[in-house]
């Protein structure tokens, strides 16, 4: 808003009172004067003033008069044209947008990182209900077993095995428990929430492939990424600079033109009895000599040197995000990948636990085999669901690499801001 202000009316209102004593070999006079004026200045774009004034003056010595007075002056070379008569307030609205992406910013990495923390409550709460199936399916071998035992179709001491084979498994059904409210606990910190908020997450685990486009990918994260965004602005303030510190170097040349109406007379009435006008144009010129010089080629080569280096910065970070949205993409397919194979590895355990469990029935086969095809299962279903977000978490940071994270989630940023931005 200070830039904003530059471009606006300024008035000014003044009262001054004199005294002027003049003294002589026979006497000593005192004169005083009362004056009230207004003044409003306004500057305009292209580095020129308006300013419009209005003067009235009475003295002890039954004089009075009044004058308005008009004047423009418009500079010819030095702060002359919109470039450089704007660029404050340019470069103000640049750095509030640049505020506004770096706003964005924060509220991308808030989401991402709510998103991952969200995703590994589901992670645990699969764990907790695998190794809650586990410890069923445990528990119901151990029946198996007893009855074998009657039966005579399996020796005493094989039972131990699977008594074991409980126990493991209700430890790990204990650590999972412990690992999922370490989850709930961290998601909680991350939304800032009441501890003791039960989160129970209800949507299912989904791979869905999307074919990803890298071309289209680089083109979106040029166009949305937040710190490329902001990149460009600052490459954009380094040139007004530039063209700020060369303006500074050229000469003083000012076109100026003036409008005087007003009268002087004994009283006010006859000040305002007639108005007298008075016009003037003309230019003027100086001549900047001395330090002043040397210290103003000083700063245009500074200027020269900063935009060379913001060109350079804005250069490597395009490269960068070129690297990271291929690296990206090829994750987002490495990790569907590994997700598919996670999930044929899980039917093929489910089915060659459920061979064997056939095999117990006939004798054909013992506990340590099905003990160890009931880890085999275990394991493949972490490494599925494991598989899953990961191949979720991948997508996540595309869209983050690609800044498209708000647009995914559908989150707006307040309209003002927005605003602000579009300026």
């Amino acid at each position: 808003e200070d830039a904003e202000d530059e471009f606006r009316p300024d008035p000014s209102f003044d009262v001054s009172v004199e005294s002027d004593s003049r003294a002589s070999a026979l006497s000593r006079e005192e004169a005083f004067a009362f004056g009230v004026s207004s003044r409003v200045t306004l500057r305009i774009p292209t580095g020129g003033t308006i300013s419009l004034s209005a003067n009235n003056r009475v003295t002890t010595e039954d004089t009075a008069a009044q004058f308005v007075i008009l004047e423009f002056v418009q500079p010819l070379l030095k702060g002359a044209g919109t470039e450089v008569g704007t660029a404050n307030l340019v470069t103000a609205r640049r750095r509030e947008r640049s505020g506004v992406l770096g706003f964005k910013q924060t509220v991308i990495s808030l989401v991402t990182r709510t998103i991952y923390a969200y995703r590994n409550v589901i992670k645990s709460m699969r764990a907790v209900e695998i190794a809650k199936r586990s410890v069923q399916r445990a528990e119901d071998l151990l029946e198996v077993n007893r009855v074998l035992i009657e039966t005579g179709r399996m020796a005493r001491q094989d039972i131990v095995q699977t008594e074991a084979n409980v126990a493991e498994r209700k430890l790990s059904l204990t650590e999972a428990e412990g690992a999922l409210n370490d989850a709930r606990l961290s998601l909680i910190d991350i939304l800032d929430i009441d501890s003791r908020t039960l989160i129970r997450p209800t949507e299912s685990l989904r791979v869905d492939q999307t074919i990803q486009d890298i071309n289209r990918g680089v083109e979106l994260a040029l166009r949305n990424r937040p710190d490329y965004l902001r990149a460009l602005l600052s490459l954009e303030n380094t040139e007004t600079a530039l063209a700020v510190a060369d303006n500074a170097r050229k000469w003083d040349l000012n076109f100026t033109s003036s409008a005087k109406l007003g009268h002087t007379g004994d009283s006010f009435p006859e000040a305002y009895s007639r108005f007298d006008d008075d016009y003037h144009v003309g230019l003027s010129f100086k001549i900047p000599l001395g330090a002043n010089v040397d210290s103003r080629k000083r700063a245009y080569r500074r200027a020269r040197i900063a935009l060379q280096r913001s060109h350079l910065q804005v250069a490597e970070l395009r490269q960068s995000i070129e690297i990271e949205v291929r690296a990206a993409v090829r994750d987002v397919e490495i990790k569907f990948r590994r997700a598919e194979l996670a999930r044929q590895a899980r039917e093929l355990a489910e089915r060659k636990l459920d061979i064997e469990r056939i095999k117990l029935n006939s004798g054909l086969t013992t506990n340590f085999r099905l003990v160890r095809f009931e880890d085999d299962l275990v394991r493949s279903h972490n490494n599925e669901v494991g598989a899953i977000i990961a191949y979720l978490n991948a997508v996540t940071a595309l869209d983050r690499t690609r800044g498209t994270t708000l647009d995914t989630w559908r989150i707006e940023i307040d309209a003002t801001a927005e605003g602000v931005e579009n300026k």
